[in-house]
């Protein structure tokens, strides 16, 4: 009897998962060889963090009030009107610049805070485009600059967004002298310094701003005991101001009359104006101040630095795109 020959070993099967896979992996290389894509699912939404709303929208208002003022130029403004106007043009292109220049990538899903909305009217918008209506849009983008301090969570970026607004803000004031228009309302109702040192300050910083209001009141005393009249007399009040902000700042570091306080008893006049080169140097220590602020003590100093900034044009220094200095 012959002996049954043995079976051949079975083939191991595929699972059905395997076939599946090889099936799909087939189907694509004979696609891609026609010309045929298969569809791709779409890249996750785009989620912007707050410093990148803060820049959008402080840099569509920028974009903005130069659109309007060219439009004003287009329209015929002459003579201070018309110098100022370019001003306005020039100095938003620096800030466009600093601020790093206009998004145009994606829109995203996420609807910025109303404080980080920002306030120019969509370009449909009609709006004549007169020196008035510059005025305002200035005014309306300063103002929304300030409430948008507290929602940076960089210090760089609420610095410069503080002094694009302060210059929107001296802008407004200019524009609005030589077209004979009303100015927009002060900011701040009252500027006063906090009476605690804000979070994030540094201790070297805060004693450059002590030194310096305590020098600016020295010299424009001096200056006041040389005037008379109404000037004599604002002078020695502007004086008292930066005492008064001296000693403010020396309680609120816990630094007033010890060792570490740095008032001296005397300094130096300066070469040329008392008033624009005091102002000038607050400014640019309130503008470093602010570069080291957590976001709750922002608010406070940005009013500062424009107070000193409008000080500081008033006694005849330049409106600046950044007043207090590009951040290096």
């Amino acid at each position: 009897m012959q002996p049954h020959p043995s079976p051949a070993r079975a083939l191991p099967r595929r699972p059905p998962a395997f076939l599946a896979a090889a099936a799909a992996v087939l189907l694509a290389l004979v696609l891609s060889g026609c010309g045929v894509r298969l569809e791709s699912d779409p890249p996750p939404p785009l989620t912007p963090t707050a410093d990148e709303l803060v820049r959008a929208a402080t840099v569509a208002d920028v974009v903005g009030v130069r659109d309007l003022a060219r439009a004003a130029l287009d329209d015929g403004a002459t003579g201070a009107v018309a110098t100022r106007l370019r001003a306005i043009v020039k100095q938003a292109g620096t800030q466009v610049t600093a601020l790093g220049g206009v998004y145009d990538g994606p829109a995203p899903t996420t609807s910025p805070t109303a404080s980080a909305r920002a306030t120019a009217t969509a370009t449909t918008t009609t709006t004549k485009p007169t020196a008035a209506a510059v005025v305002r849009r200035l005014g309306a983008a300063s103002s929304a600059a300030r409430g948008r301090l507290a929602d940076a969570d960089d210090a760089h970026l609420a610095r410069l967004v503080a002094q694009v607004g302060t210059s929107q803000d001296l802008s407004a004031r200019a524009l609005a002298a030589v077209a004979h228009v009303k100015a927009p309302a002060t900011q701040a109702a009252r500027v006063t310094v906090p009476a605690t040192l804000p979070e994030g300050a540094r201790a070297t910083v805060a004693a450059t701003v002590i030194e310096d209001e305590d020098a600016a009141g020295y010299l424009l005393e001096v200056v006041a005991a040389r005037s008379s009249g109404a000037a004599r007399k604002e002078t020695a009040a502007r004086a008292a101001v930066h005492r008064a902000r001296a000693q403010d700042w020396a309680t609120a570091a816990g630094v007033a009359g010890t060792d570490g306080d740095p008032r001296r008893t005397a300094y130096a006049l300066p070469a040329k104006s008392v008033a624009r080169t005091v102002e000038s140097r607050l400014t640019t220590g309130y503008a470093a101040l602010l570069d080291t602020l957590d976001p709750k003590g922002r608010a406070a100093v940005a009013d500062l630095l424009a107070d000193s900034a409008r000080a500081a044009v008033d006694a005849g220094a330049a409106i600046t795109a950044l007043p207090g200095g590009t951040p290096k």
